[in-house]
């Protein structure tokens, strides 16, 4: 399963130092750093907007980006990556540009806290108070409370399918589909082939993983069993929003991604799982330049379209 040219070539040969070889704030800065170095996805926008919501353990920062078009648009709550301890609203600013833009939708982009400062669950608590705030709110923003989605790549594909599942078991909000880029939905790893082949990564290792969660989950032997933290434990999955679960081909926790999509199958819950040949975790933030990025977000968008057309 070799890398993509396109990508070995950006990559250029070299070595990721690992994310427990850092401290933590460099890690982040690392991480932003090498995110941010393109411009803002060149895509057109009716406007894009911070501002702050209230959350359980105070203000939470979001970003709104509406569509051009005429209102009311469907609304998209969208969690970025970075292995719940890296990211924020620049890191993954295309992705949710794209959407916005592909989908025709009124994104909001949360930024959750993050650990070891904020472990869990602060960040499922700060990702279904968003969610909540998104509907109550989409309607004086523009947006369609009734065509309601979450969104998220790498853990936040994982806050995604957490805020599916609460949102469920509490009667609401409704969702109408959820995008999952590349989310694991477990802890630990599996011993899974893909686990096995890509250990070394590329961009992603599973020492990076294990690191990662062990940030996150602090008291992990009993953490794990809760489905906030590995939503492929929840004791059920029926009666969820259909699913677009996107995965890539050279990444460790591929086959994991792609179990949690067969979870929900056998759940009943409609779902389709797209692998993209030769990419690494991460690749849907290179939508700006690379071919299968900005085919799984458009793929992505389509699908949640289709499920606003049944709404």
């Amino acid at each position: 399963m070799p890398l993509d040219p396109q990508v070995a070539a950006m990559l250029g040969g070299s070595e990721w130092p690992g994310a427990s070889s850092v401290p933590v704030d460099e890690l982040r800065a690392l991480v932003r750093q090498f995110s941010t170095a393109a411009p803002p996805l060149p895509v057109p926008l009716a406007s894009v907007e911070d501002r702050s919501i209230p959350g359980p353990a105070g203000d939470i920062k979001v970003r709104i980006y509406t569509p051009e078009g005429k209102a009311p648009f469907p609304v998209i709550v969208f969690f970025h990556g970075g292995g719940y301890v890296t990211g924020d609203l620049d890191t993954q600013d295309m992705i949710a540009r794209g959407l916005a833009h592909g989908a025709g939708a009124l994104t909001i982009s949360v930024d959750y806290r993050l650990a070891p400062e904020n472990p869990f669950p602060a960040a499922t608590d700060d990702a279904f108070a968003a969610l909540n705030w998104a509907a109550a709110n989409a309607a004086g923003l523009g947006g369609d409370p009734t065509k309601l989605a979450v969104a998220g790549d790498s853990a936040g594909a994982n806050l995604s399918a957490v805020a599916a599942l609460m949102a469920r078991d509490a009667g609401g909000p409704a969702l109408s589909g959820q995008a999952l880029f590349y989310g694991s939905a477990c802890y630990p790893m599996a011993e899974t082939a893909s686990a096995r082949e890509f250990a070394a990564g590329p961009i992603l290792t599973g020492e990076d993983v294990s690191y990662f969660w062990s940030q996150y989950l602090p008291q992990a032997e009993t953490q794990k069993h809760d489905f906030r933290a590995s939503p492929f434990l929840a004791a059920s999955h029926a009666g969820l929003p259909p699913a677009f679960v996107a995965t890539a081909e050279v990444d460790p926790t591929r086959d994991d991604a792609e179990a949690y999509g067969e979870k929900l199958s056998k759940a009943g819950v409609p779902v389709e799982i797209r692998r993209y040949e030769g990419m690494p975790h991460g690749f849907v933030s290179w939508v700006a330049f690379l071919p299968a990025a900005q085919k799984a977000v458009d793929e992505a968008c389509a699908f949640l379209k289709a499920q606003w057309a049944k709404a």
